[in-house]
């Protein structure tokens, strides 16, 4: 189960995400469900249209299933999907 500590190392997509941090202005505040992850970009679809996020530029709010949110820096969160989760087995963080 995803939990404000263990997010990090956990699926994002299906996740609400707003950019609260961003290098280019125009990004802040972006704000919908994460459809889609690579190893440096969060996309999110906000309305209609998806947005593409450097992860690495930027700093993230999510909403858990459980209404809690959790704030995340992009660099911590720069890899790619399978091996941030599985870093998190390695170490036994589930």
């Amino acid at each position: 189960m995803r939990t404000k500590k263990n997010l990090k190392k956990h699926e994002l997509i299906g996740l609400v995400a707003e950019v609260l941090e961003n290098r280019n202005p125009a990004q802040i505040g972006i704000k919908g469900k994460v459809v889609d992850e690579t190893k440096n970009i969060l996309k999110i679809e906000s309305g209609k249209k998806e947005k593409s996020i450097v992860k690495r530029e930027s700093v993230f709010m999510f909403t858990l299933p459980t209404g809690e949110k959790s704030k995340v820096r992009g660099n911590e969160i720069d890899f790619r999907p399978e091996e941030r989760i599985r870093k998190a087995w390695i170490k036994g963080e589930k």
